[in-house]
């Protein structure tokens, strides 16, 4: 089975470099634009069934992506995005300006969510893990699974399947309407991440037939 990730496209609050979280944003017209160019990549790929974050940017490009290879989204909450707390909804110069001393994480990449009140990466590690277990019980269902979701939230379903901690830094941050693919070998009951935040879809020159 191949588990495909996609993170929304751009929304304004990736443009402003906004902390999210579980704010309910659209796309841009960037983003939208950035669906519908991921959409025609993925157009030939197989796909048997997608999985959504119910969040609308997530929403937004899951449905775009849907129309163009036949296929109805099904919203999960497992998807959605972690809270960060007392940050979401600010940009980052505002957060530094209110929390410096912790800020300074964010410089360093350690910043948490839990620092603010949001999710703590136990917890959203553990989210990651409920998601995984049962996608992979549907390895005799379905060969390609595509779902689309939110960085931090990717980025926990990547450590959580090649065995991370939730004290450990995870180097996994995909970019706005990336593509990243994990394949699961049932057999052995593992996964190995074998595409990360590829997007040469948004490349002028780039042509059908690239994977």
């Amino acid at each position: 089975m191949e588990l495909w990730f996609v993170r929304h496209g751009t929304t304004s609050g990736n443009l402003e470099r906004r902390f999210q979280g579980q704010m309910d944003l659209p796309l841009s017209s960037q983003g939208r634009r950035e669906a519908g160019l991921l959409a025609r990549r993925l157009s030939s790929a197989g796909l048997e069934i997608i999985y959504s974050s119910d969040l609308q940017r997530a929403w937004e490009t899951a449905t775009i992506i849907g129309r163009a290879v036949g296929l109805d989204p099904v919203a999960t909450p497992l998807l959605r995005e972690c809270s960060w707390g007392a940050l979401e909804g600010l940009t980052v110069a505002e957060a530094e300006e209110l929390y410096p001393e912790l800020m300074r994480r964010y410089r360093s990449a350690s910043l948490r969510a839990g620092f603010f009140g949001g999710e703590r990466e136990r917890k959203l590690l553990a989210r990651a893990r409920t998601l995984l277990n049962r996608l992979a019980g549907q390895n005799h269902r379905f060969r390609r699974v595509l779902l689309v979701g939110h960085a931090r939230q990717i980025n926990a379903c990547f450590a959580a399947a090649l065995g991370w901690g939730s004290r450990q830094q995870w180097p996994f941050a995909p970019a706005p309407a990336s593509l990243s693919i994990l394949r699961y070998y049932p057999a052995r009951r593992r996964f190995r991440l074998e595409l990360f935040n590829d997007r040469c879809h948004l490349a002028d020159n780039f042509t059908l037939g690239e994977n």
